[in-house]
């Protein structure tokens, strides 16, 4: 029984062109077979035969062809035979109902074959959809380990300080206070950003409201985000600025600032100690102005780390997309710090793309561009200009 029905579809997995010709050849040979056997004894149930192959393969396209093919030259054979077009009345009557019998059968197998279609359709949309859950299923087991180590990291930390200064502030001065405290806020800071790509990640796709965008000077986001930084980073790392203090975009700054302290946040972790970080803001083209105003500014971070293979880039910007390196590496993270920053820049009408070799030592640059604010030049902060009180940084 399983290769009766596995004989069926088998057949529809040959070539159009080689199921053409077994139509063909069964068609002839039962026409044949149906003209040489004597009057008494013709049976033209035999036509069924054809009838039914031609419309399980090719549906009701064969069904007619079939019907014509078989019609057309039995139709000729009997005004051979009677030496006229017209045929005797039981002939039409024959030919009449015979040809209705061959359609019924004809649409009844090709709709069964419509039927088989519809449920291996059904069947490898099911086995897509199970594949697909899958993978989420694999995914958010990932994820849930990953947000538990990046979740139990800051929260050691803070509990370490914390549990230090209750149990040893009799002996503790107020210096080493004051560091431990720096370092519980600063592990407290890390958290809220996990948080916050978490609950991003979450809301940023049914995000309808208006984004409100203002004019922001560059280099006094860049200088807010780094007074904010680890210092420990900033300790470990030379950090290059090369931002003019009149470069001004249209941004959202809680947005802005989310996207600098992830790319930077990845560029520290994967770069080794001694390297530099290059923060870098230009602007393309020229200055804009109201006529102009799709005039981009292109900011940029580059490390000197291990790069990244080119062909797993397009993965960094996808929900919980990670290197395959970094699933069984020491380096851990939730995968959502590219995929919102992605959301972010393209909510604020910009684009956000990632460069590199995938060479050790050559490192990476992620770049996003932001639309340029329509004016010639605003003032940068002065206060925020300075950065001679951060020692790490060149």
């Amino acid at each position: 029984m399983r290769y009766i029905n596995a004989l069926p579809r088998f057949l529809l997995k040959l070539p159009s062109t080689v199921r053409f010709i077994i139509v063909m050849v069964t068609l002839l040979f039962f026409l044949f077979l149906y003209v040489m056997i004597a009057p008494p004894a013709r049976n033209p149930s035999i036509l069924v035969i054809p009838m039914a192959l031609a419309a399980w393969m090719f549906k009701r396209r064969g069904v007619f062809f079939c019907l014509l093919s078989i019609v057309i030259p039995l139709w000729l054979y009997y005004s051979i035979v009677y030496n006229s077009l017209l045929l005797r009345p039981m002939v039409d009557l024959s030919f009449v109902f015979g040809s209705f019998a061959l359609l019924a059968i004809g649409f009844l197998i090709s709709s069964q074959r419509d039927s088989l279609d519809l449920a291996d359709a059904a069947r490898q949309q099911l086995a897509t959809v199970y594949q697909q859950q899958q993978q989420l299923n694999q995914l958010k087991d990932q994820f849930i380990l990953n947000v538990n180590h990046e979740l139990r990291t800051p929260l050691t930390a803070v509990y370490g300080y914390l549990e230090l200064l209750l149990q040893h502030h009799e002996h503790i001065d107020a210096e080493t206070h004051e560091i431990f405290l720096r370092n519980a806020m600063y592990s407290c800071e890390e958290l809220q950003l996990l948080v916050n790509n978490v609950l991003d990640a979450m809301q940023i796709s049914t995000e309808t409201t208006a984004l409100t965008l203002e004019e922001l000077v560059v280099a006094d986001v860049v200088h807010d985000v780094l007074r904010h930084i680890d210092p420990r980073w900033l300790q470990e790392h030379h950090l290059v600025l090369n931002i003019s203090p009149d470069i001004v975009v249209l941004a959202h700054a809680q947005y802005l600032r989310q996207i600098l302290r992830n790319l930077l946040s990845n560029s520290f972790k994967y770069a080794p100690v001694g390297t530099p970080v290059e923060i870098t803001a230009e602007r393309y083209g020229d200055t804009a102005l109201v006529a102009r105003p799709s005039s981009e500014v292109c900011i940029s971070v580059k490390d000197y780390g291990p790069g990244i293979p080119p062909a797993e880039i397009p993965r960094l910007f996808v929900q919980f997309g990670r290197l395959k390196r970094d699933l069984s590496g020491k380096i851990r993270g939730t995968g959502l710090g590219l995929y919102v920053s992605k959301q972010l820049v393209e909510a604020m009408n910009g684009r956000i793309w990632a460069e590199s070799s995938g060479i050790e030592g050559e490192g990476s640059r992620f770049c996003f561009t932001l639309p340029c604010a329509p004016r010639s030049k605003i003032q940068a902060d002065e206060a925020a200009s300075p950065l001679s009180d951060q020692p790490s940084l060149i």
